[in-house]
């Protein structure tokens, strides 16, 4: 992963993050969050679920949907060589 860009707020704190993933690395952030519930994504950070589903939801529907007939786990087989 590689942090491409840092967009502060009028306190000088990060606002923004953009950063760049190899497929792996974002095949892999998916599998981690998508194997959370709620309630644990709760235990992780305050609001935690809803940026669980927001991630998730980013990776799986905007990339992995779009490519591999099984999403996610369409990734995932890719990584292992299945495909």
């Amino acid at each position: 992963m590689k942090v491409r860009r840092i967009d502060l707020d009028d306190e000088e704190m990060p606002e923004t993050v953009t950063v760049e993933l190899t497929h792996n690395e974002a095949a892999y952030l998916a599998l981690l969050l998508g194997g959370q519930n709620g309630t644990s994504a709760e235990l992780v950070a305050p609001g935690g679920k809803g940026l669980n589903s927001a991630v998730y939801e980013g990776l799986a529907g905007g990339l992995f949907n779009r490519f591999y007939e099984d999403g996610v786990d369409g990734a995932l087989a890719a990584m292992r060589g299945d495909q």
